[in-house]
């Protein structure tokens, strides 16, 4: 027989087994703005300006992103590997990170492992935005990124690329769509 009472926001009582009942905590619901819940991707294209002090406000859709998927206002940004940027996301992407590292290297733990996580896990910072979603960029993530005065957002989905504007358009290959998009955010045609 089983016999609890609840006392102040925690369970205590009696337990014929002799074993406290197993620990039940709720699922956390989906965090939902307005009448629609947030899936927890980033999208959408952006551009900012980088102030004197090297501060740049991370975009709202992004930060909500953020928000819903690591419940913190903070972010991890880093060098890409393969494009001239550097690439955002929150910290529970780390374990995403982690499962490709598995993927590819499985069981051994040797130096190639070492040098992938090195340059991927080395090479981050955490950054905490303000109220206004504001970050400061270091002088090595500026250069890394060849940022200067203006930054283009872009959302790929589980991360999100932080660009230099003029090295994103020099890019070969890219979409004639989104170069269109890009060129208007610049020209200041899009809000």
């Amino acid at each position: 027989m089983l016999s609890l009472f609840h006392r102040a926001g925690r369970w205590s009582g009696r337990f014929r087994t002799g074993i406290p009942p197993p620990c039940r905590t709720p699922a956390p619901a989906l965090p939902e703005r307005g009448d629609r819940v947030i899936r927890g991707y980033f999208s959408g294209t952006y551009v900012n300006g980088v102030d004197a002090k090297h501060r740049l406000s991370v975009p709202a859709p992004l930060r909500e992103t953020i928000e819903a998927r690591s419940q913190t206002r903070e972010l991890v940004i880093g060098p890409d590997e393969h494009s001239p940027c550097l690439i955002g996301y929150d910290v529970t992407y780390f374990d995403r990170i982690e499962s490709r590292l598995d993927e590819e290297f499985a069981a051994d733990f040797g130096p190639g492992r070492n040098l992938k996580s090195r340059s991927i896990f080395g090479a981050t910072e955490h950054l905490k935005y303000d109220d206004n979603g504001r970050i400061i960029l270091s002088p090595l993530m500026r250069e890394l990124g060849e940022i200067g005065t203006t930054v283009l957002f872009m959302g790929l989905g589980h991360h999100f690329e932080i660009w230099s504007p003029e090295q994103f358009l020099a890019q070969e290959g890219q979409d004639p769509r989104v170069l269109k998009l890009v060129k208007a955010l610049l020209a200041g045609r899009v809000q």
